[in-house]
């Protein structure tokens, strides 16, 4: 009887062992995939992630940027950006090789990892995300931002930063009330 217990405990180990190792391997996926759409987008844009931040919100009066990214359409490339306007975030997205405005909708909360503490960077942050744009671009050669979101670290407001710089995937974190650089590291997954 103890036999077949420690065989059922082995057996459940490794499924879930598999469980994880899938779910890894999925994570892996999309990030490959972010990354192959980042650099379509940046191959075919007109425009750039400062400048599709910037027509986002001349779309929407007082839109303070929270999330921006590159992504893909059924019939085009582009930019999503994520904006925090009064308590809820508006989505827009904009053509990447045209630079207009394709899609505006609102109360996309439900999109935006950790809102409450992007709400917080925001409140805390003395830098804009044009900023930080440039700021990281200085610290990676050659790199081309395509992602900027907002995150709450052991309670330091963080401006992160995505960057293709060739082949690589680089990401520069910021503080978003110094404005100073925290890191730069390759992404190597």
């Amino acid at each position: 009887m103890q036999y077949v217990r420690l065989g059922m405990m082995v057996l459940i180990c490794a499924c879930l062992s598999g469980v994880v190792a899938a779910a890894d391997d999925e994570a892996m996926d999309d990030e490959k995939s972010e990354h192959e759409t980042a650099k379509a987008v940046l191959t075919g844009a007109k425009i750039d992630l400062v400048k599709a931040i910037e027509t986002a919100q001349g779309k929407i009066a007082g839109g303070k940027p929270i999330y921006a990214t590159t992504s893909k359409g059924k019939k085009s490339l582009r930019f999503d950006v994520f904006l925090l306007v009064g308590g809820s975030v508006t989505e827009v997205r904009i053509d990447a090789a045209s630079g207009k405005v394709k899609k505006v909708e609102e109360n996309e909360d439900k999109d935006i990892e950790n809102l409450e503490d992007a709400k917080k960077v925001l409140a805390a942050s003395k830098i804009t995300f044009a900023t930080a744009i440039a700021t990281a671009k200085s610290k990676v050669e050659g790199g081309k931002p395509f992602a900027i979101g907002t995150e709450l670290e052991d309670g330091k407001s963080i401006i992160e930063v995505e960057l293709l710089a060739g082949e690589k995937v680089m990401t520069v974190e910021i503080d978003a009330v110094t404005g100073e650089v925290i890191e730069v590291e390759e992404d190597t997954e």
